[in-house]
């Protein structure tokens, strides 16, 4: 319906409302019915459906004829759909495709008959319905082991859910899914293949009919279930000699059960294996045991079926029975001159005991071996040369049902070796640093001295020969260590072999005494650039005064002229002064050492001063 009037006035454009239309006032007069009434957000009802459903926009409270338009903004040419109020009814329902799955706003006009097109009316809607989460608790992971058919059971669902089961958080993966088609207490199962057969989380979603897919909820599942372990008292291990008939037992297992054998923790196989026939509670595996000597270990396994192999535990066994190795003592090595056989001969034996004698620690095979006879307790090995000097040779032991000794090193002399030297004729003077002298009198003149830093050292570490008319020789050496040790000392005469080498107890460097704290007097004066002074007294000549800032420090503190805080007492004196020091004004503490000649640093000393 439409009105005209004349408006006699100044011509202003004066919106007036009758009869439910706007009329508006144009400059000649003239008023003309202009927009429609626009609908009430309240009477807007945006409906945003799932993806794959059209939505749809519902607005009340029309008249017949009304037309409903839809728009994306305010801006819009065209709308995204519209609407006509049929005969009898007041209202209007306008289908779009898809409002999309986030919340927004569309723009709502009404245009009424014989007026133009109202207002556009924002109205939001909500985002696209989402399904709820299930919970954690109504979600359980069967993971088998050793198969390939794990399952998740989902309870508290409803018909027509639909269950999907990921392996990620980000729903990319898809492991398995199943739409549930009854009601049940007992859960809708999903089956996702194998899991594998350590722990992990999987990830659960679920769809409601009409809804979006639910946000994914995280559930752990446990490893697949492991064989328990077996205890140690169920494992025996007997290790024969040889190797032939070493064997392990495995009590308190179940018929069908498989035992392993690993040489270590982290072996890839085992290296022997049984499993327990039906009606057995036990098994016995015949292998030859891995050994490296001492105690060793190996680790068992234990796999009930269809459960994961059980963690191997670790079984110690003793070594093969062994033969205690013979005492040096108990070997005396002859070597003659050439031309006769050398020897070597053993007592403190047992009837029956194998005696070999190797060149080497190393060498596979025996230079010479020799059984020891019935009712005997010794042993003479005859060898046609062991050389003209001095050496060693490496002596094993077998007793009746034992293995091999290891092997004991015994040393001997060269042919017509030179007299070795007394150990009471051997002095030792060991001072701080490297000048210390091994002094050996009762020799002959042209005699060579020669020490060693071990029993078996190829080189000396120092020699000297006896001088025309003189009885003594001075080695001048630097001794190994600073505590006391040994050396071996020969003497090779000029007509013989070097003689065999004889220990001698040397003591440790000495060590200056630390001096007492009343004898350092600390200047802490109040005048800047390094005035400070530490003075130590009763001292002797030759004495080394060293300052440090700590207990710990490795190097003396620095003067103001950065030099090292360190000073040595003049000849005739007892008294040393060391300036320019530059200590901490609110007072502390030092630490002083002293080192007297051919001793070490003594320990030090702390002294504490005061403020400036």
């Amino acid at each position: 319906m439409s009105a005209k009037f004349q408006l006699r006035g100044k011509g202003k454009l004066i919106p007036l409302l009758i009869g439910g239309a706007i009329l508006l006032q144009i400059p000649d007069g003239t008023a003309w019915a202009a927009a429609s009434v626009p609908p009430a957000p309240s009477l807007i009802r945006v409906d945003n459906r799932v993806t794959g459903t059209s939505d749809s926009v519902t607005v009340n409270g029309l008249s017949p004829g009304d037309m409903v338009k839809v728009y994306r903004d305010a801006g819009a040419a065209s709308p995204l759909g519209s609407a006509t109020v049929g005969s009898g009814s007041t209202s209007a329902v306008v289908t779009i495709g898809q409002l999309g799955v986030e919340s927004g706003h569309v723009y709502v006009t009404v245009t009424q008959p014989s007026y133009s097109e109202s207002k556009r009316i924002v109205k939001s809607y909500a985002e696209e319905p989402l399904s709820a989460s299930p919970a954690a608790t109504s979600i359980r992971v069967t993971n088998r082991s050793g198969t390939s058919s794990d399952e998740v059971t989902v309870r508290g669902l409803a018909v027509g859910d639909v269950v999907r089961i990921y392996a990620d958080s980000s729903k990319t993966k898809l492991l398995g899914s199943n739409t549930v088609a009854a009601s049940t207490t007992d859960g809708t199962v999903v089956s996702v293949g194998s899991l594998g057969a350590e722990a992990g989380v999987l990830y659960v979603a679920v769809t409601e009919p009409g809804r979006r897919e639910s946000r994914a909820t995280e559930k752990a599942y446990e490893a697949e279930p492991v064989t328990e372990k077996l205890r140690l008292e169920q494992i025996r291990i007997v290790n024969e000699l040889g190797g032939a008939n070493d064997r392990v037992t495995v009590s308190g297992i179940k018929p069908g059960d498989t035992v392993k054998l690993y040489a270590s923790d982290k072996a890839a196989a085992p290296f022997a294996q049984a499993t327990a026939a039906s009606g057995q509670s036990e098994v016995t595996i015949s292998a030859s045991l891995p050994s490296s000597g001492g105690d060793d270990s190996i680790y068992v396994s234990v796999t009930t079926p269809p459960l994961r192999e059980s963690v191997r535990v670790s079984k110690r066994y003793r070594e093969e029975p062994k033969t205690p190795p013979i005492n040096p003592g108990m070997i005396t090595v002859t070597n003659e001159q050439e031309g006769t056989q050398d020897h070597i001969e053993l007592i403190g034996l047992s009837a029956g005991d194998v005696v070999k004698v190797y060149s080497s620690e190393t060498a596979t095979t025996s230079i010479a071996t020799t059984t020891v006879g019935a009712d005997s307790s010794r042993a003479v090995i005859k060898i046609a040369q062991l050389g003209k000097g001095a050496g060693y040779v490496y002596i094993t032991l077998t007793s009746p049902s034992k293995g091999e000794s290891s092997r004991t090193v015994k040393a001997y002399a060269a042919e017509q070796s030179s007299v070795p030297a007394d150990r009471a004729d051997i002095q030792i003077r060991n001072i701080a640093g490297p000048d210390d002298t091994v002094t050996v009198t009762g020799l002959k003149p042209g005699d060579m001295v020669k020490v060693y830093a071990e029993e078996a050292a190829a080189e000396p570490i120092g020699k000297a020969s006896v001088g025309s008319g003189a009885v003594t020789a001075e080695v001048k050496t630097t001794l190994p260590g600073t505590g006391y040790g040994i050396v071996y000392v020969t003497v090779t005469r000029a007509d013989g072999e070097e003689s065999p080498r004889t220990p001698k107890i040397y003591p440790a460097e000495p060590l200056t005494l630390p001096i007492a704290a009343s004898y350092i007097q600390v200047d802490n004066n109040t005048e800047a650039g390094g005035r400070d002074e530490v003075t130590v007294t009763g001292l002797k000549a030759g004495d080394r005064v060293r300052l440090y800032d700590d207990a710990l420090s490795s190097t003396p503190m620095q003067t103001a002229l950065g030099q090292q805080a360190d000073a040595v007492v003049a000849e005739g004196s007892t008294v040393v002064t060391l300036d320019r020091l530059e200590l901490k004004p609110d007072g502390g503490k030092l630490y002083v050492t002293v080192t007297s000649k051919d001793r070490r640093e003594s320990s030090r000393t702390m002294k504490a001063y005061e403020a400036e």
